[in-house]
Parts: C-alpha cells; sequence; structure tokens
C-alpha cells in the first residue's frame, strides 16, 4: 500500500516560506492551508454539489517552496499532490493528544479553471472602419 495524496483546493493565505536547520544545513520549506472541497453527484439535479470539504495544512521543501512562496496568493486553487504525514499535538486544557495530518508535496499546481482571451484587432482594419 502506498502513501500517496491528490487532490485540488483553494489557499486560505499565501504560503510562508520558512528556513529550517536540517544537519547542519539551512533548508526553506514553504507551509499554507488549503481547504480540498467534496463534490457529489446529484441525480435529481442533474449536477455536482459541493458536499463538504476539509482543511489541510501542506508543506513544499527546497526550490519548489521558493516558487510556491514567491507565486502563489490567497484563494489560488491549487492541485496538490504528495504523501500524508500523521502526527500527535497537545492542545493547551486537555489531557491527551489530539492526532492530525500533514501533506508533503512533491508538486503543487496552479490549476487555471477559465482562460480568458483577449481579440486584438489589427491597426489598419480598426483604420478602415473608422474611416468608413
Amino acid at each position: 500500500m502506498s502513501n500517496v495524496f491528490q487532490g485540488k483546493g483553494n489557499l486560505a493565505a499565501a504560503p510562508t516560506l520558512k528556513t529550517v536547520p536540517i544537519g547542519g544545513e539551512d533548508r526553506k520549506v514553504a507551509e499554507m492551508r488549503v481547504f480540498f472541497d467534496e463534490y457529489q453527484y446529484d441525480e435529481t439535479a442533474g449536477e455536482y454539489t459541493q458536499s463538504g470539504g476539509f482543511w489541510m495544512a501542506v508543506s513544499i521543501w527546497d526550490k519548489r517552496g521558493e516558487e510556491a512562496a514567491r507565486l502563489l496568493r490567497q484563494g489560488m486553487r491549487v492541485k496538490v499532490e504528495g504523501r500524508l504525514r500523521a502526527f500527535e499535538y497537545k492542545v493547551e486544557g486537555a489531557e491527551e493528544k489530539v492526532p492530525g495530518f500533514q501533506i508533503i508535496a512533491d508538486d503543487i499546481t496552479l490549476c487555471l479553471n477559465r482562460i480568458e482571451t483577449i481579440t486584438v484587432k489589427p491597426k489598419r482594419e480598426a483604420a478602415e472602419k473608422a474611416a468608413a
């Protein structure tokens, strides 16, 4: 069984870039939170409707992390591919640790849902129409 995650979601905020000392060298990591939405097919309406979703922490390392921090902004839709990492953390006032998950991304791709085109008319054609 492999540990693979793929999903599309929206960034909660722009990624934060941090420097982490590991094994005597400094490495860069971009951290972000992404909301992955879930859709189900509604047979009565004949379309997909949002049925919920979940928030996940996402980290991407080194050069890819630097590029993600430079290019990505709040609200952008991204496709995340990577692996899940389980961890536990202590909540203030609670006796037991709480389980959590994080995605260690191998790749983050910007999703372009709609591409708009601009038509530019040549100057000669525009001049001919103006003269007519």
